[in-house]
């Protein structure tokens, strides 16, 4: 038989962190890291302490190429793995491989502090090779066999035959979790030809087996190596080249080192001092230590990649470590009286000890870290004292020490303890950390899978997209229990399946001219499928790469349809979103660059633009401002209010958009909060326009008749718009009830006031509904609807509807609190519901109910409740026809979840969605966008603060799934007629869908609304639809036009105008 020659040593790895191996590491190796972001590894790393509470002082069998021990062997376990560390930082130490006809001498010494052995699964072995105590051999001088004792060796003795092909573990059989095993890998003579191989420089080999001879000649290694010392009987077979090839670790007949044509071209560079990367070359003879070094260097050095034609081995180990910890969790440098030192957060439920490095025998303490603990904790430093000397602390909090002396300098050490224990793949825990093999689609990939975790759990191994044969069955799962081994091969698997004209096209005789090449990467997950076990690290990845030819159209389809993953060239974990799913469910809020100025609290969007005029406080004589969405910025227009009538404050007043081709906006009413100048009594009957196509956008138009704080105007069916209600301020607690409807062109002129036998306290709930009654839904009570060109404006119980529950609208100060909303008008009835909710005290703040006053007998219906109580809040009609509500919270710390409302499924109430930042409530706002989003601004109380704090702008659920697209829509429309929208989809299509522009202050959008139109057909790409039938279901005005698809996602909006 031919004898081979293993040279073992266990050692330790001290400081060794399964989630950070190593510290010096080259590009691509990363540590650190949880690419699946499991829990407290969200954002893709895993804390410092956590790194450090995993550390402790790893046991490896390391493998030299001499007997001496003085060159390691610096091979790869799998040369694929792009993150394995370098072979001193590696856990387990080695894997040997084997063919039948070998008898493998395995010298084993023992450089740790306590006993070890060395058991080998699956060969052919006497007593004296067992290594299992104490059932093994005793030498004369006193060595044994199931016990080598810190300082000696022991030599093991196996023959490989044709019944060991296979894989098998060996490992100590003094039982630990520290990484002290690894595996053998018998394979056929064949199956030898493309083993993992390290790349030397040229020469390299020959220059240190010469060095060897001539220590053995100088006699600066112990003894000569002789062959079979311990061994008598054993066949002599060596040559001088295979003692050459033993020391460095090659298979006799297999090679282990580089093929010369697969060599680096040079020798690699060489430390200059006597210790690198964690290798003590101290005790090194002179003549080998740039040869030591150089091995080291060259393992930290990115390795060759394997030829996709050669089948890539990979062992893979799963186990557990846990020991003792030689690293503290914290430290600090010595604390000077006055200095302070603070920890890193704590992300683990954990108590730690620890005590003064200077005075450990009187000065010791604890940390608790628990759930609920405050974020900081303070401990002070006294001579000679922690105080308090068990300190509590809160997961993800700190702890601040100050050493207040008064004399000494003192520090904090943390004492050490057990490891947090790891489930690990070749020494490693995490996707990220654990092994990445890099493969080409279709490549070998032949798995060496031990179970090294030789406790009471059991794992199994799955390669995704993978598959092998088992008892001539396709699997690609399989169980194995402590201390099983298996061997399998797949293939690694394409990063695309392409469709069938693509995959043809791949081929140089039927690929297009125009194709252009692309390279592709796919992440396929090996793990145990034990899901505590994968989510606790147990998991790695085969990283396949493709390589495609596709022409633009192509690119263009794949990209559109299942995405294409071209390869970044990293190493780094994949991007995520971690909310991604979260948000295509309740939407998401984002903080809008750049401060408002002004208090967002009246809002109206302009026409044929993504433009928001707003205004806040006054009066000023820069009161209001302009939001361009394009471009993020605040602006003030040319000129003011202030700049037509010195007595204006339009803060308070009320506003609607003219149905003209400018766009332009009425702003009427205001706020007489003050008997000085400049403001008079007619302050609350100014009235001007906004044209937002002229250089000096504010002109003044004609004044209303009298005065109106807090009125409500709305647009009537003949595109006028109509102002009702309103307290005049200087009369104080007058409400004036009466109506008054403006009349646009040359000056403009205002109705006479027209009298009505009711009145509502500020900003009434008033709705235009389909038959041209208005409805006022509140804020107080009992609901009413009339006919506002009726000669007389009567008050009758018939046409009063009393909401259903009984403090509604009755809080002092006139309770404008809570919200109303016009519900979605459909085809081809166009029924109103108009829905109320939130309200000022706990009995009515979380309360919604609505009423559809179409039928014979209208009465308010409850609804379920919201989940958190609201009272000056906001609600937004949205284009897949489902109600945004947010704000009028002032019991959170930030502005609480938006809830989202469907009226076509009332019962599942309010739907819980993402929090704002900034707490919105008296004086706010939020109007919807034509792209389907909400800006909303404001004060969160009244406190005038609104200008100083940034505005938030949501994003629905529906801006993370596929929309609609229009791609062709008129510009003007009108009544009853049919018009046709491009879209290249249009069997898609639901709703064709007509939505108001916006005009909104103190939680009330006077304009919004949201009409149907009935979908008349469709043609390839186009679908055809009838224009509202009149103006009491759809006012003339503008409007964007939403398509929505069967799923009820909607398009960006265009803007349309319907006269």
């Amino acid at each position: 038989m031919a004898v081979r020659n293993i040279y073992l040593k266990i050692e330790r790895v001290p400081g060794y962190s399964p989630v950070a191996p190593a510290d010096h590491v080259s590009p691509p190796i990363q540590y650190g890291r949880d690419c699946m972001r499991n829990e407290h590894h969200e954002d893709g790393s895993i804390p410092p302490d956590e790194i450090a509470a995993r550390r402790l002082t790893a046991l490896v069998y390391r493998e030299y190429n001499d007997p001496g021990y003085l060159v390691p062997k610096p091979d790869k376990l799998v040369a694929a793995d792009i993150n394995e560390p370098p072979f001193l930082h590696r856990v387990p130490g080695t894997v040997i491989y084997a063919r039948p006809g070998d008898r493998l001498l395995i010298h084993v010494k023992n450089a740790d502090s306590t006993p070890h052995s060395f058991h080998l699964h699956g060969l052919h072995y006497g007593i004296e090779s067992d290594g299992s105590w104490p059932f093994g051999t005793q030498s004369a001088d006193g060595r044994r066999s199931d016990e080598i004792c810190p300082g000696d060796k022991w030599t093991y003795t196996f023959d490989v035959k044709n019944d060991t092909v296979g894989v098998w573990p060996f490992h100590d059989h003094w039982r630990n979790n520290r990484g002290l095993f690894g595996g053998l890998v018998v394979l056929s003579p064949r199956e030898h030809e493309h083993l993992p191989r390290f790349p030397l420089p040229p020469d390299f080999e020959e220059d240190v087996d010469k060095i060897l001879k001539e220590l053995e000649r100088e006699h600066h290694k112990p003894e000569r190596q002789r062959r079979h010392r311990q061994h008598a009987g054993a066949e002599d077979t060596d040559d001088d080249e295979d003692v050459a090839a033993h020391r460095m670790g090659v298979p006799t007949g297999a090679g282990m080192t580089m093929d010369a044509e697969m060599r680096m071209g040079g020798p690699a560079p060489v430390p200059a001092s006597g210790h690198s990367h964690g290798l003590d070359l101290g005790d090194l003879p002179p003549a080998l230590i740039p040869y030591v070094a150089t091995l080291e260097e060259l393992a930290h050095a990115p390795q060759p990649p394997t030829p996709h034609t050669h089948t890539l081995h990979v062992p893979l180990f799963f186990h557990q470590m846990s020991g003792r910890r030689g690293t503290p969790v914290f430290q600090s440098a010595p604390l000077n009286v006055g200095a302070t030192y603070t920890s890193a957060p704590f992300t683990l439920a954990a108590t730690y000890d620890y005590h003064c490095g200077f005075h450990p025998d009187v000065m010791n303490g604890s940390v608790t870290v628990q759930p609920g603990g405050p974020s900081t904790t303070h401990v002070t430093i006294v001579d000679f004292a922690f105080v308090p000397a068990n300190a509590v602390v809160g997961v993800g909090g700190q702890v601040i020490w100050t050493n207040n002396g008064p004399i000494n300098v003192h520090s904090v050490v943390e004492d050490g303890g057990d490891s947090l224990p790891s489930y690990c793949l070749n020494g490693r825990s995490f996707v990220g950390n654990t092994p990445t093999i890099v493969a080409h689609t279709g490549q070998r990939i032949r798995w060496y899978v031990f179970n090294l975790d030789l406790g009471m759990t059991w794992h199994n191994f799955h390669t995704h997209a993978q598959r092998w044969t088992f008892a001539d069955q396709e699997i690609d799962v399989r169980s194995i229990g402590p201390a099983e081994s298996l061997m399998v091969e797949t293939k690694a698997p394409p990063v695309l399946l392409l469709p069938p004209a693509i995959e043809k096209s791949q081929h140089a005789d039927h690929r297009p001219k125009n194709a252009a090449q692309y390279h592709l990467r796919g992440d396929f997950l090996v793990h145990c499928h034990v899901e505590m076990h994968m989510m606790q690290g147990l998991a790695a990845l085969v990283r396949s790469h493709q390589t495609v030819w596709l022409t633009p159209a192509q690119k263009h389809e794949l990209e559109t349809t299942v995405g294409l993953p071209l390869d970044p060239g990293d190493n780094a974990c994949p991007a995520v979103k971690l909310d991604r799913c979260s948000s295509a469910v309740g939407g998401q809020w984002e903080e809008l660059p750049n401060l408002p100025q002004i208090t967002f609290m009246h809002a109206v969007l302009l026409a044929n633009s993504n433009r928001i005029l707003y205004w806040g406080y006054g009066p000023r004589a820069d009161q209001a401002r302009l939001w361009d969405q394009s471009t993020g910025m605040y602006t003030a227009p040319a000129n003011q209010p202030a700049n037509i009538h010195a007595d204006q404050n339009i803060w308070s007043g009320a506003h609607a958009q003219l149905n003209d081709a400018q766009g332009r906006v009425l702003v009427l009413g205001g706020f007489h909060n003050s008997p000085n100048p400049p403001l008079t009594p007619n302050t609350e009957r100014r009235s001007f326009l906004f044209d937002p196509t002229t250089p000096l956008p504010w002109t003044g138009t004609a004044d209303m008749h009298v005065g109106r704080f807090y009125p409500t105007t709305i647009t009537l069916a003949n595109g006028n718009p109509l102002t009702l209600f309103g307290s005049q301020n200087g009369s104080p607690g007058l409400v004036d009830a009466s109506l008054e409807t403006y009349t646009p062109g040359g000056a403009g002129a205002w109705s006479a006031p027209k009298p009505v036998a009711f009145n509502y306290l500020w900003y009434p709930w008033t709705f235009l509904l389909p038959n041209g009654e208005l409805f006022i839904a509140g804020p107080q009570k009992p609901a009413r609807r009339f006919n506002p060109a009726a000669p007389v404006i009567d008050d009758t119980t018939a046409t009063q509807y009393n909401q259903v529950f009984p403090f509604r609208g009755s809080a002092a100060g006139g309770n404008m609190e809570g919200t109303a909303v016009l519900l979605p008008l459909r085809p081809p009835h166009h029924e109103p519901r108009v829905l109320i909710l939130g309200g000022s005290g706990s009995s009515i703040d979380d309360t919604a109910e609505w009423i559809d006053p179409s039928v014979p007998a209208p009465a308010w219906q409850p609804l379920p409740p919201l989940n958190i109580g609201r009272d000056r809040v906001n609600s937004v009609l949205l284009p897949d026809g489902r109600v945004m509500v947010a704000g009028g919270i002032g019991v959170l710390p930030d502005g609480g979840p938006v809830e989202i409302f469907d009226p076509e499924d009332p019962t599942a109430g309010f739907e819980m969605g993402p929090n704002m930042k900034h707490a919105r409530g008296y004086h706010s706002a939020a109007i919807l966008l034509p792209d389907g989003s909400i800006v909303m601004g404001g004060d969160k109380a009244g406190g005038m603060e609104g200008g100083g704090v940034p505005n938030e702008r949501y994003r629905p659920s529906y801006f993370f799934k596929p929309r609609p697209t229009i791609t062709a829509s008129p510009p003007n429309i009108s009544y009853g007629t049919g018009f046709s929208v491009g879209t290249p989809a249009p069997g898609a299509i639901g709703e064709v869908v007509l939505m108001r522009a916006g005009a909104v202050t103190h939680g009330f959008n006077h304009n919004q609304r949201y009409v149907g139109c009935a979908i008349t057909g469709s043609g390839a790409s186009q679908v055809h639809a009838a224009a509202p039938p009149n103006g009491n279901v759809a006012p003339p005005g503008h409007y964007f036009l939403f398509l929505v698809d069967n799923d009820r996602i909607p398009s960006t909006g265009a803007w349309i105008q319907l006269s």
